[in-house]
């Protein structure tokens, strides 16, 4: 059974309904739903309509919505909508999960917002695409600000899902998780380049790798990697 327990709380009013988003994350700028670690603040502890005061939760043992299965000991992040999921290694850490639970279900973890944990070591900036673009591929930065191609295209790197014409963060430079094309697994220590719509795969002789594998990565999944960014590597055909 979901529990809570000493914790610390502040209120915020509410800039969209929250009646049905009990113990989802919130932003403490907007007074809206969190879509992603960094922006999220706290914990909505009530159901405040639109224009009502939150009671937000930022530190302490506190239920929380759960958007995919989490295990007991799991670090946990926050995704679209104010979900709680299980951290990936470039993710801030919220809190950490203290009993399993379902996905769709309340769960209990202890928490300490805003000072979250950051699991990745990279250099972060922030873009704004003309595209929607998925975690973990790549962008170029150009005037049309698209999904890159290739390895030499291949400037920066989505953190989280981003949308067409609204600033996100983006990796530039060291290691983050990077996403694998959806034809395509990777293996530790594969050197990676960038083939159509950003995605990532093993590089062949021949061509520039622009990041290496930390671990190994299944199809249309994200994996941790060194992204070099601009520093390219020949993989040669000898």
């Amino acid at each position: 059974m979901a529990t809570s327990n000493v914790r610390m709380n502040t209120t915020i009013q509410a800039a969209e309904a929250l009646t049905s988003y009990q113990y989802h994350a919130i932003a403490l700028d907007d007074g809206c739903l969190a879509n992603n670690g960094e922006e999220a603040s706290g914990i909505l502890l009530n159901k405040p309509a639109s224009g009502e005061f939150i009671t937000l939760g930022y530190i302490g043992e506190m239920k929380f919505k759960a958007g995919a299965a989490v295990s007991k000991g799991d670090k946990v992040t926050v995704t679209t909508s104010g979900w709680f999921i299980t951290a990936d290694s470039n993710d801030p850490v919220l809190g950490e999960a203290k009993a399993a639970v379902t996905s769709g279900s309340i769960g209990t973890g202890i928490f300490s917002f805003p000072t979250g944990t950051d699991k990745a070591s990279m250099m972060i900036a922030s873009f704004t695409p003309k595209v929607d673009m998925i975690a973990g591929t790549a962008i170029h930065l150009d005037a049309d600000m698209v999904q890159a191609d290739t390895s030499q295209e291949a400037d920066a790197v989505a953190i989280a899902a981003a949308t067409s014409g609204t600033a996100a963060n983006f990796g530039v430079f060291g290691v983050m998780n990077v996403r694998i094309d959806p034809a395509k697994v990777c293996s530790l220590g594969d050197s990676l380049m960038v083939t159509g719509s950003g995605y990532f795969t093993p590089a062949d002789s021949g061509y520039w790798a622009s990041a290496k594998a930390l671990a190994n990565i299944g199809s249309d999944a994200t994996g941790a990697a060194l992204f070099l960014g601009g520093h390219l590597s020949y993989i040669s055909s000898m």
